[in-house]
Formats: C-alpha cells, structure tokens, sequence
C-alpha cells in the first residue's frame, strides 16, 4: 500500500540512492534528487507528509553522518555539493516534518555550518562557479541554504549556539535587493526578520501549522491527535498500537535502515520494499 503513494515510478530507494551515491544516479530510475523532489514537492501536502515520514525513518541518521563523511566533494568549494549536497537538499525537504525538524535542530553542527557558509565574504562568486553535474542552479542552491536556516529557526530551542547569526542581516538585505523576484529574495526577507524578531507572533502560527502536519503512519487513517512516535526511529507515528502493529510489515524494513542496495532479476530491480519494472518516464 505503502508504494502507491510514490509519484511516477519513484521508491525510497531511488530517493535515498540518489541523495547518498553523488554523482551516480539510482540504477531503476538514473533520475537526479533534484528531478525527484521537483515531483514530490508538487505531489498533494497529505502524500507528500507520509512519504517525508517514509524517508525520514529510514534515512535521515545516514543523511546527517554522510554530510559529515570524508566524501571529497563535500570539502571541495569548488564542487557544488560542498556549499548544498544533495544529501542537504534532502534534509532541507524533510525539515517540513516537525519530527524531523526537531532531529536536525538538534544536530550539533550543520545549523552552524549552514550559517558559517553563508558568511563566506566569497560565497556567491564561489558558488557561481561550481562544477555542477545535472544538479540544482545556484539560485535555488542559496534559496534551499536560506529556507533551511529559517525552517530551522522555528525551533530555536533546540539549536546549538550559533553566535554570528546577527551578522547575517547584511547580507540577507543585500540579497533581498540583488536577487528581487526570486525564491531568494522572499526567503532572505523573512529570515531577517526571524533573526530580527524571533519572537513575532506570526511564526508561531507557521510552527502551528507545521505541527498540525503530523498524521497517523498507517496509511488510510487521518487521525492527527494523541500520536506516538515509533520509539527506534522518531519518525513515524501512529494514533495507537493496533495501526502500528498493522504497519510494523512495511515500516520494520525501514525503520533506521539507511540505503539498501537492491539486485536486479527478470528485468526488475528488488530492494525487499518495492518491485519496479517496465518504467517509462517522462520528467518535466
């Protein structure tokens, strides 16, 4: 049940693949993660919560310790993955779920970093520049660090100390002004305003919102009150035990995984979750 949800041939293992392996692309579906979000990010916000449920259990502690691997293109300025992996990319889309929001707050270094890169005195000549292999532009690269930076706000909380987050402001102005009319733009305004105002009301009606975004993992139920987290991954919930125990045969070969390689038989690529085949896409 758990695989109709998932828009025009995709799995969580192409996801997860596509996100990981940088520069390969996953072997049943050689579509970059850019593509792929592009597709979800247009699916309707109730499919798009389960899926980042999805993916969120079974891949974001291996998203957040490959960020931090020793992958050489993630320490490379000159590589586009070093400023916005795709691994990060994948995060930025998940921190939508308040679970997994709430993770990646609490990681004690990428919220830093992210702040520390965006610093950078060279970081839009830098970025201009990168070598990039089939991935996002450099606009929506910047746009994604900026919309990470202020998702994450929301849940200052639980952030480490980030003690030069004000001397972004500059920068956010100048931006706003450069890159007018662009997703860039519309973020920098409202991350100086954050940063400005943390405490203004309207960004606690947006956590509001968020939070109410949370809903029972088995699919078919809405129930958005009283849910329980599964207690190993945190990242999917159900409204009691007897949906839990009737999703534990999907949500059991994903629960905190991380990437499966799958094998190829018959033409069709297994992975033990899904079964793909005869896929003809067209992607726009």
């Amino acid at each position: 049940m758990a695989a109709n949800l998932y828009p025009q041939g995709m799995t969580l293992h192409s996801i997860g693949y596509a996100a990981l392996k940088y520069p390969a692309l996953p072997p049943e579906l050689p579509i970059p993660l850019g593509n792929q979000l592009g597709v979800l990010q247009r699916t309707p916000l109730p499919i798009q919560i389960r899926i980042m449920a999805h993916v969120a259990s079974q891949y974001l502690p291996a998203l957040l310790e490959y960020q931090y691997s020793d992958a050489p293109h993630l320490h490379d300025p000159t590589s586009s993955q070093y400023w916005c992996s795709d691994a990060f990319t994948l995060i930025n889309w998940l921190t939508s779920s308040p679970d997994a929001a709430v993770a990646v707050a609490k990681h004690p270094s990428l919220f830093p970093d992210t702040v520390a890169k965006l610093l950078d005195p060279n970081i839009l000549t830098a970025m201009k520049a990168c070598t990039r292999q089939g991935g996002a532009s450099f606009e929506a690269d910047l746009g994604s660090m900026l919309q990470f930076v202020s998702t994450l706000l929301l849940r200052k909380e639980h952030l480490p100390d980030t003690p030069h987050l004000h001397d972004l402001l500059p920068k956010l102005k100048a931006w706003k002004r450069k890159f007018g009319g662009l997703f860039i733009a519309r973020v920098a305004d409202r991350l100086a305003d954050q940063i400005r105002s943390p405490g203004n009301a309207d960004f606690a009606v947006v956590l509001s919102a968020q939070n109410e975004n949370l809903v029972c993992g088995f699919v078919g139920c809405e129930e958005k009150r009283n849910l329980n987290a599964c207690a190993r991954c945190q990242m999917q919930r159900y409204c009691g035990q007897a949906h839990q125990k009737s999703d534990w045969g999907f949500h059991k070969k994903i629960c905190g995984k991380g990437l499966v390689e799958e094998w190829k038989r018959g033409g069709s690529w297994y992975s033990g979750i899904f079964t793909v085949s005869g896929l003809g896409l067209s992607w726009v």
